[in-house]
């Protein structure tokens, strides 16, 4: 398929498939079914908000989750950018590369150089595929303020008064109007451990992204509180920017929830325990949640962080995909480097050899529909304009301790908009890392149990 084909491509088109018979346990029969039957004439309506109807873990404090482009969030700017699908891919791109660039530079015997090393370059907040955002309360009284939540990033920051320049149109926060503002003093033992820049007498800090864009301001400690809780989390240290470059599409900052100690799933351990769960939807019209604490799912299935896995990152090991019930015969030197679970990059990106066995099945499963010629990129795309209904086979991805992830029927393939042309959502990357991307995450509950240093999967997380 020709790039010009694809110029269109913006980002409510990442498949907003309706599934007619989602095939999966079949209880009556006892058997299994390796097929997802959809609906191609049916699309969602992307203006109007849909409200998850799955009920939150007990006893936990929870902020519901929505894209930043759909018509749940509150603060949006636009009902989509204006970037065509190369650009989106080209974002997703730099994502990866600051992923890999942040591996490289860091130094893995000193978890305040890797803290340094990944505060500045880890976290790519500017990728028009892949932002979810969050509104918190921040300050007394408080100011609800909407951040992207990002499980690459440490420090929580926000867009601050007085703005030398500030993102428009989205919310800016006013420290002279909370009464509990600190600013971190240059000569503080946190500043200085965390090897911040110095503004007399002021703490400062950068942090810079390899798409170009920037926050640049002070740290600070502050309250932030979550709408239906009785109480407030005080003393969070917050990074107040006074100066940002890049585009902002409805969000005013960055929520960090990495493994780093400045992140805040860190520094609210103390209530917490550093579990914090999140589902994102399957469609930029509906709703998800991000959730701190509360009761584990009966139905998580957990795989332990890798021990090679970065101070800061969570990585676990995949061991085998499946796709429509085949299990692909892969050699086990092709997942030696363990996955990152990341909520910032879109597609799965897995090694060479693992890639070539699922696109090989897939397209063999899927040889009576119309292969379309291949992309630079996307490779695997078939035109569906001749169907009413279509048949994708299953896929599932294995991870360590015997965890399978039935991926969602809205995680396996992108729809372009405007035409019935579908695309397998998964790439190939030969580095070091390998990366499972939030398209594939959707539906799904995915725990960050940091205690027990593990990861968990459970299906059905919201709509």
């Amino acid at each position: 398929m020709s790039s010009k084909s694809l110029l269109s491509f913006v980002i409510y088109g990442f498949l907003l498939l309706s599934p007619c018979n989602s095939l999966k346990d079949n209880a009556d029969e006892g058997t299994r079914a390796y097929f997802h039957t959809l609906k191609i004439s049916s699309l969602p309506s992307t203006e109007v908000c849909k409200e998850s109807s799955k009920a939150l873990n007990e006893g936990s404090s929870s902020l519901k989750l929505v894209h930043r482009f759909g018509p749940c969030n509150p603060h949006r700017t636009s009902t989509a950018p204006a970037s065509s699908f190369n650009e989106i891919l080209r974002r997703d791109k730099l994502r990866v590369d600051s992923i890999i660039q942040a591996r490289r530079s860091m130094n893995l015997t000193s978890s305040v150089e890797h803290m340094k090393s990944s505060v500045p370059f880890y976290g790519l907040s500017k990728i028009t595929a892949s932002d979810y955002i969050v509104n918190v309360g921040i300050g007394t009284p408080k100011k609800e303020m909407p951040l992207i939540f990002d499980t690459g990033s440490g420090l929580i920051w926000t867009q601050c008064k007085p703005c030398k320049a500030c993102y428009p149109k989205v919310p800016v926060f006013d420290p002279t109007k909370s009464a509990s503002f600190k600013g971190l003093p240059c000569s503080s033992k946190l500043c200085q451990s965390i090897r911040q820049g110095c503004s007399s007498p002021k703490c400062t800090y950068l942090t810079a992204y390899v798409d170009n864009s920037s926050s640049t301001g002070t740290l600070a400690t502050e309250t932030i509180s979550f709408s239906h809780l009785k109480y407030d989390f005080k003393n969070i240290l917050i990074g107040c920017s006074d100066q940002v470059s890049g585009e902002s599409l409805g969000e005013s900052g960055i929520m960090g929830l990495n493994r780093s100690p400045i992140s805040l799933a860190s520094q609210t351990a103390n209530i917490y325990d550093k579990l914090f769960s999140y589902c994102i939807p399957s469609t930029p019209g509906s709703t998800g949640h991000l959730t701190f604490g509360g009761k584990v799912p009966n139905d998580v299935r957990f795989s332990p962080v890798s021990k090679t896995a970065p101070s800061s990152d969570y990585d676990i090991k995949m061991t085998g995909i499946s796709v429509g019930g085949r299990k692909l015969l892969i050699d086990a030197s092709a997942f030696k480097i363990a996955s990152t679970i990341d909520s910032g990059a879109v597609l799965t990106r897995l090694p060479p050899k693992a890639y070539s066995a699922l696109r090989s099945v897939f397209r063999e499963m899927m040889k009576g529909y119309p292969l379309l010629d291949q992309d630079d990129f996307l490779d695997t795309c078939y035109d569906f304009s001749n169907y009413s209904t279509v048949a994708i086979p299953s896929i599932s991805v294995f991870f360590e301790g015997g965890v399978e992830m039935d991926i969602d029927v809205s995680g396996i393939m992108w729809q372009v908009p405007g035409s019935k042309v579908y695309c397998l959502a998964f790439a190939e990357l030969d580095d070091e890392v390998s990366i499972f991307g939030n398209f594939q995450q959707k539906t799904y509950t995915v725990v960050f149990d940091g205690a027990k240093e593990r990861i968990g999967f459970a299906p059905g997380g919201c709509d």
